[in-house]
């Protein structure tokens, strides 16, 4: 017989790779920080980065890298009869109409963390996306346990807690995962730099800890005496954004994360999955597109630049909506959602 305060173990399925990026990682040691229900975590996934995000206490299971996503289902599934879990918890990118039909079909509840819609089955979604579109779960019967929108923005509460007061003359880089996010790190510190005519003072680059070509970022960051760092905690990434006068960011998470601290922001969305998001946010003055090829043009990535310093009205409009937009409270509300269906749950099996 259960009793309410018995830990429910709870395995996730997770990657941080340079495929993946961090993102996912982060935003789920977050959340799990924020469950007051006692948890007996194991983690099923890829990536030499992934332990670095949790704490001691929870149990790491590798997934073999060179198989099918169908397959890594079929392997988690065998892990959660293995270690005998209660709930599955999944929040990795390329699942399909396949694998979560395989979750749904398993005695196990499923959490979903989603960014797109579609053919996601659970027993609770979380969809922290700005975007209509990307909230629709046609397979879905019931709505009720559908948690959508920018309230449920699944960020660190830092970056909405943090005061924007920042060294006007100061720039705030940050690099995404994926191979284009790489390009693109190399091509703003390159031959074709932006930064090459020194006209901020304060130039910073985050890189996440899967990024490639670490060291040869760093010496082309000395040459233009731009400050590197990377892997670093979401509570200084927050610090960074508040001490910074503007950020030049990646798509992704990073987005909200800079729109709930406050700071102004030049997006380039490296993925063609973020050119719609990216468009919504500029086109609602949230902050600066500069378009999935554009992005790739120096010429043009120093141009928005500088008319973003020189228009330093229109720079705290759109910080103000953006903040407006996200609050970053989002974590603490989805982690009081979970805390009500492990508590529901534990109930029923007393």
């Amino acid at each position: 017989m259960a009793h309410l305060s018995d830990p429910i173990k709870l395995l996730i399925r997770l990657d941080a790779d340079h495929h993946t990026g961090l993102g996912h990682a982060a935003r789920t040691a977050e959340l799990l920080r924020h469950i007051n229900h006692p948890l007996d975590i194991h983690i099923c996934g890829t990536g030499a980065q992934l332990p670095l995000f949790f704490g001691e206490g929870i149990t790491h299971h590798p997934l073999p890298e060179q198989i099918s996503e169908v397959d890594k289902s079929d392997h988690l599934l065998r892990m959660a009869g293995e270690i005998s879990a209660h709930i599955l918890l999944i929040d990795q990118p390329d699942q399909t109409r396949e694998t979560w039909q395989k979750y749904h079909d398993s005695p196990l509840p499923v959490i979903a963390i989603d960014d797109y819609g579609g053919d996601v089955q659970a027993d609770l979604i979380f969809n922290g996306t700005i975007l209509d579109d990307y909230h629709h779960y046609p397979l879905m019967a019931s709505k009720d346990r559908i948690f959508c929108g920018g309230d449920y923005a699944l960020l660190n509460p830092a970056f909405g807690e943090v005061c924007h007061n920042p060294a006007q003359d100061s720039l705030l880089i940050v690099i995404g995962g994926g191979e284009r996010a790489r390009q693109w790190a190399l091509a703003l510190t390159g031959e074709h730099s932006p930064f090459q005519n020194k006209t901020i003072g304060q130039i910073t680059m985050i890189v996440g800890g899967a990024f490639p070509d670490i060291d040869r970022l760093r010496t082309a960051c000395a040459k233009l005496d731009i400050s590197v760092q990377q892997n670093i905690r979401q509570s200084d990434l927050a610090d960074l954004l508040a001490c910074h006068g503007a950020a030049l960011i990646t798509g992704g998470m990073i987005v909200y994360e800079t729109l709930a601290s406050g700071c102004p922001a030049i997006i380039f969305p490296q993925e063609e999955n973020l050119i719609r998001e990216a468009d919504w946010f500029a086109h609602n003055d949230c902050l600066i597109n500069l378009g999935h090829e554009g992005g790739m043009d120096m010429k043009l990535v120093g141009q928005q630049i500088t008319l973003l310093y020189k228009d330093y009205q229109k720079a705290v409009r759109m910080a103000a909506k953006g903040r407006q937009l996200i609050d970053g409270k989002g974590m603490i509300r989805a982690a009081g959602e979970i805390d009500n269906f492990l508590s529901q749950r534990n109930r029923g099996n007393t």
